[in-house]
């Protein structure tokens, strides 16, 4: 009993140790995300108090397009009103198309013109010469500590286009407001760097407050390949542990600013207090103990047996073992005689092989019902594990010429025409997994007869369609896969022909802006022939001559081209189509009008109904996810919705309508569904 309690005193020492540095580990390990998500957020946060404050000045700005032929008092005394949205900023500068300044306001005072800073005067030259908004961003003292400051310039433009002059306005902010220098979600502090486009240090968040670099004291020290690492940050979002520091960067949006974040590892890594120690030491005694009492309950009636063995042998009164009983019949003894745990155990054993046994019939039945559905599936399905074939479908089957049975742990590699090939294919499917969670191409397989055959595969991982399932990621793990196998080389062959490429987008797939206008003429003059040849309809047919458009534009597409690549661009692109197509299916009829931009014509339906189509596919592209070397990419889009009437539209008005419909959507802030009537 001895050497148990000290095993057990071993045990749970060596446990709690392990335990805690285990707990140790996984918070330094988590450590370097935590810190990255945090000033991914900061730079979000940022870039929506910046675009907060151009809204503003863009209404601003409409307001003055009819007034820029007023007299100079006159416009200043439209900005010094109480209600004038000129009000919202610390600055306001207005020029003409000359460049000429006419005012000059400082917190709702006219200031004289010539006090103005030679900075501000640049940031007004450059609005008019390049005619779109500007913003300069610069670090400020105060006697409230460092400041940030921001100036929008919007070009002030007539409806015909034509330049007016410019509208500029300054926003002053404290740099902890923005940029907070402790992370509420970890409760950890650090250095926070800011830095500009050119690598020179701007300001620093030192001892919980932001300070000029000149006053930062111990400031990291910064090498020629500190600076090599820094300037990759204005491309993507970079973090990297050093011996026992954390170094992290990130783009902040609209001021080509970079902030970097150095912490210490021992700052998210919790500690033990003594007083915790002793509490942990107490609780392992304890707990020995009550199992060294356990033990000796348990152990008792094996003593007892053991002590009357003993004085029976001594006694010469113990029965001598029947061979025969013992080799033969002794389970029928032992089940005559149970006792106590003997017979709960036996019971409980009993229970577990009829339960084994009703498991495997049930696994069997589960077996074929699957088998079942995926042989009378309406498309061909095919289950993979690993690199070889778990089970398909009746319908895959025919398209590669086997027998379901036959194709049953069959390799992947049988199905492709070369080692070359089948490497190839296995590059893209793990690609395609990791980015996108799943996988959507045309791949060449081959038949059992050893012909080629063009199919379609979209697969995903079991684990991806059941949340609730636990996805593992030891390495040598064989994931399981689900695909749906359409056989496209037919369609294929229609591609070939030019008629096909004159009215498709060869990167999507999808018809282009040409043979959607097709169609929409043709669906047009359809529902104006069908209302001629008939007298009078009822109110359910006249709805046939009813329908909408949806003209749906992404949001920042440009941001994935710079970060990823053409190539990347090219590939998300590709899967918002399919998106896009999957989630207004059956009822529309989807085309690539432009770069980033797509319409959506759905004939025959209401207002209400294209509305609720319109928002659940703003939100699917919202919660469409991807990722390529550790970047997300994380898209929404701004969708227009024109209600049509076929008496009343021609394809330029349908075109153009929802084309504004998309521009209003944009500047009510984007991710969002703007609604254009019919025109009377």
């Amino acid at each position: 009993m001895l050497i148990v309690l000290l095993v057990m005193l071993f045990v749970g020492a060596g446990t709690a140790i392990w335990v805690g540095h285990s707990m140790r580990q996984t918070a330094a390990d988590g450590a370097l995300p935590a810190q990255t998500r945090a000033l991914e957020y900061m730079a979000r946060t940022l870039a929506f108090r910046v675009e907060q404050q151009q809204k503003p000045l863009q209404s601003l700005a409409a307001v003055l397009s009819g007034h820029m032929h007023e007299p100079r008092e006159w416009l200043e005394a439209l900005l010094l009103q109480p209600t004038s949205l000129a009000s919202q900023f610390d600055e306001v500068q207005l020029a003409d198309a000359r460049g000429q300044l006419l005012l000059n306001l400082d917190k709702n005072q006219s200031r004289p013109l010539s006090q103005l800073p030679e900075p501000t005067r640049d940031v007004l030259r450059r609005g008019l010469e390049e005619g779109k908004p500007v913003l300069r961003s610069s670090v400020q003292v105060s006697d409230a500590g460092l400041q940030l400051e921001f100036q929008n310039v919007f070009p002030i433009r007539t409806n015909q286009g034509r330049l007016l002059g410019v509208l500029g306005a300054s926003y002053r902010a404290a740099a902890p407001s923005l940029l907070p220098l402790e992370d509420e979600q970890a409760g950890t502090s650090g250095d926070l760097l800011l830095f500009d486009k050119s690598g020179h240090l701007l300001a620093l968040g030192h001892k919980g407050q932001w300070q000029l670099p000149q006053a930062g004291g111990d400031i990291p020290s910064f090498g020629d390949e500190d600076m090599a690492w820094l300037r990759t940050v204005q491309a993507t979002t970079l973090s990297e542990r050093r011996g026992s520091q954390l170094w992290s960067a990130v783009t902040l949006p609209w001021t080509q600013w970079v902030l970097v974040k150095v912490s210490n590892v021992k700052d998210w890594v919790p500690g033990m207090s003594a007083r915790s120690v002793w509490l942990l030491v107490t609780a392992v005694v304890l707990t020995a103990v009550a199992l060294l009492v356990v033990l000796a309950l348990v152990f008792y009636p094996l003593t007892e047996l053991f002590r009357k063995a003993e004085r029976a042998q001594k006694r010469g009164v113990m029965d001598v073992a029947d061979t025969n009983v013992y080799g033969a019949r002794w389970w029928q003894r032992l089940s005559a005689h149970d006792w106590g745990e003997a017979e709960v155990l036996r019971n409980a054993l009993q229970a577990l092989g009829r339960s084994r046994e009703s498991h495997d019939e049930r696994e069997q039945q589960l077996q074929l019902q699957l088998q079942t559905l995926m042989d009378y599936a309406p498309v061909g399905l095919v289950v993979t594990q690993g690199k070889k074939v778990l089970r398909v479908g009746m319908q895959a089957a025919r398209v590669l010429g086997y027998q379901p049975r036959e194709m049953q742990d069959m390799p992947l590699r049988q199905l492709c025409a070369s080692d070359e090939a089948y490497e190839e294919l296995l590059v893209r499917i793990a690609r395609g997994l990791d980015i996108y969670g799943q996988f959507d191409s045309e791949v060449c397989l081959r038949r059992k007869d050893s012909s080629n055959v063009w199919v379609r595969l979209n697969g995903q991982s079991m684990q991806r369609m059941s949340r609730t399932w636990e996805v593992s990621n030891k390495e040598g793990d064989e994931r399981y896969l689900v695909w749906e196998l359409e056989d496209v080389t037919t369609k294929r062959l229609v591609r070939e022909q030019s008629s096909w490429k004159a009215m498709h987008d060869p990167l999507t797939k999808l018809p282009n802006r040409t043979a959607f206008a097709m169609r929409l003429k043709e669906w047009l003059q359809e529902c104006t022939s069908l209302a001629q040849s008939a007298d009078a309809l009822s109110e359910r047919e006249s709805s046939a001559g009813h329908g909408v458009i949806l003209y749906v534009d992404l949001d920042h597409f440009s941001q994935v081209n710079r970060q990823g690549g053409r190539e990347v661009g090219d590939e998300v692109l590709g899967h918002i189509a399919r998106l896009i197509e999957s989630s207004v299916r059956p009822h529309g009829w989807v085309a690539r009008v432009g770069g980033d931009e797509f319409a959506v014509l759905m004939p025959g339906i209401s207002r209400e109904q294209g509305m609720r189509h319109a928002q659940l596919l703003c939100m699917a592209i919202q919660d469409w996810e991807g990722s390529y070397q550790g970047q997300r990419y994380m898209l929404s889009a701004s969708i227009g919705m024109l209600v049509l009437d076929a008496a009343s539209h021609s394809v330029t008005t349908a075109f153009q309508g929802a084309d504004m419909a998309c521009y209003a959507a944009k500047r009510k802030g984007r991710n969002r569904v703007e609604v254009i009537a019919v025109a009377a």
